[in-house]
């Protein structure tokens, strides 16, 4: 369930977390699609670079097969390479790997022993081909310069980004607006239940507010049996937790819009939670507890002071309730954040139970007091004061609740 009062955080948060899926799912799909296109073309585009250097070999093989042209090749041999056009290169070579002629651009001498297919040297892609002519045979080497090829591939690769960008932009924009029509159901149907639990909770309070009078009324006559009395006592208790549980669930479903206009004041610590832990004195003192403030007289924060409140009496009231003996301490200090704490002597809380205690309505056993709404409450309205509630507990030990600002 959403906290209430971080409503629309939560909203927001979750319309954030749908559009990012959204838009990464349409990211993914795009960049799957475009990465195939990209390879197909190329590849294409390599194939057809590397057809053309073929086609070349071939022309060269064909007019080196023409009578005495291998003859006229031997009287070039040691001859400075001849000029072509610039970035294309023809080499000639014996199996040995032995160059007798260039052509064009100078190109390395491949490893022996010389391979037929395709290779990338450099800036050259370079088709080799064995030739046979009668009973000589040699290898061709005709090289091509990929610069271009490269450009092309690069402006190509450019291309299909801005593909993906403005496809990640689009999906981003679309995605926020499908996902705040998605939630518009679900934003109505919270809406609906909270003013239920609020006009359900108003509408207990009038006849729990009738039987707590009728209860007080009946207790003090002195005619009553004393097991008739006894019952009465049962039953202001149980009205008075029922009454307890009720306020609890209005807090809860408080809107945040009616928690906006709270302003914030300093307050001396040491005032405040004195004047907070007075009115569970009564409470601790007859459970034998000693219930204490330990805060250094100077020490002030600038907060939402009945927020604050409503927080430390959760705290501090669930101490009491869980010690059976020992003490209370609950104080405030300032080593570079300050901090108030609520510790006591009690039973302590399980390792495995400490991160679910703030979940609403959760109770470490049934036969736990309360309703299990006092530390998600605590959680909510920490969060609202912008500080982090943090438990530190050991079976047997105690616990120690810690509001960090």
């Amino acid at each position: 369930m959403l906290p209430v009062t971080n409503e629309k955080k939560a909203f927001r948060k979750t319309q954030l977390i749908w559009t990012a899926v959204f838009t990464l799912s349409i990211v993914l799909i795009v960049a799957i699609t475009v990465g195939a296109v990209f390879i197909v073309e190329k590849r294409r585009i390599t194939t057809q670079f590397d057809g053309e250097l073929r086609r070349t070999a071939d022309l060269i093989e064909r007019r080196l097969k023409a009578p005495g042209m291998m003859g006229m090749l031997r009287t070039f041999r040691g001859v400075d390479p001849l000029f072509v056009p610039r970035g294309e290169a023809f080499q000639f070579l014996f199996p040995s790997g032995e160059v007798f002629l260039e052509v064009g651009e100078q190109i390395g001498t491949p490893e022996t022993p010389v391979e037929e297919g395709f290779s990338t040297e450099g800036n050259y892609r370079i088709f080799t081909k064995k030739i046979d002519l009668g009973d000589t045979t040699i290898f061709l080497r005709v090289g091509k310069d990929i610069s271009d090829l490269i450009e092309r591939s690069r402006r190509l690769l450019s291309m299909y980004l801005l593909v993906i960008l403005f496809s990640a932009g689009g999906a981003a924009v679309f995605g926020y607006f499908v996902s705040s029509l998605a939630l518009l159901p679900v934003r109505n149907a919270y809406n609906s239940l909270r003013r239920f639990s609020m006009d359900a909770s108003h509408e207990l309070k009038t006849p729990l507010s009738v039987l707590r009078t009728s209860l007080d009324v009946l207790k003090y006559r002195e005619d009553l049996p004393d097991d008739v009395k006894s019952k009465l006592n049962v039953m202001e208790k149980n009205v008075d937790k029922m009454s307890k549980q009720i306020n609890q669930l209005l807090l809860l479903v408080k809107s945040e819009s009616s928690l906006n206009n709270v302003v914030k004041e300093r307050i001396n610590l040491k005032e405040f939670l004195q004047q907070i832990v007075d009115e569970f004195k009564p409470k601790a003192e007859s459970k034998g507890l000693v219930l204490e403030v330990d805060c250094p007289e100077d020490l002030s924060l600038e907060t939402e002071k009945d927020t604050l409140r409503v927080i430390l009496e959760n705290l501090i009231d669930n101490a009491v309730k869980f010690t059976e003996k020992g003490k209370v301490l609950v104080g405030a200090r300032n080593e570079g954040r300050l901090t108030i704490y609520v510790q006591d002597t009690g039973p302590g809380i399980p390792k495995k139970e400490q991160k679910k205690v703030f979940e609403r309505f959760y109770r470490i056993s049934r036969n736990t007091e309360g309703s299990g709404l006092g530390l998600s409450i605590v959680k909510e309205l920490a969060s609202r004061l912008k500080a982090k509630v943090i438990l530190e507990s050991e079976e047997g030990k105690g616990s120690t609740f810690k509001l960090v600002f």
